[in-house]
């Protein structure tokens, strides 16, 4: 599994988790089209969850950029290595 595939079922099952707050079975809430705007509801979370703790906001989302950045060159190898076969 690349790290893509992992975040990208880590963000699903966090979507859907939100919306099963406001009342929505997993099976009928579609993650991937967010209608209601729960990754933006995630994001305050997490922005609340690093103002109350003490995390530095600003250097999460910029340490996260970076990963991300990572994990495109990660994705682009395997592309890269898959034509090349």
């Amino acid at each position: 599994m690349t790290t893509r595939a992992l975040m990208l079922d880590i963000a699903r099952e966090a979507i859907l988790a939100r919306a099963a707050r406001d009342g929505y079975n997993p099976k009928e809430y579609v993650a991937e089209t967010d209608h209601e705007g729960y990754v933006s509801s995630l994001l305050i979370g997490l922005h609340h969850w690093c103002d109350v703790y003490g995390h530095d906001w600003t250097a999460e989302l910029e340490s996260a950029q970076v990963l991300f950045e990572e994990d495109l060159e990660e994705l682009r190898a395997i592309r890269d290595a898959n034509r090349s076969r």
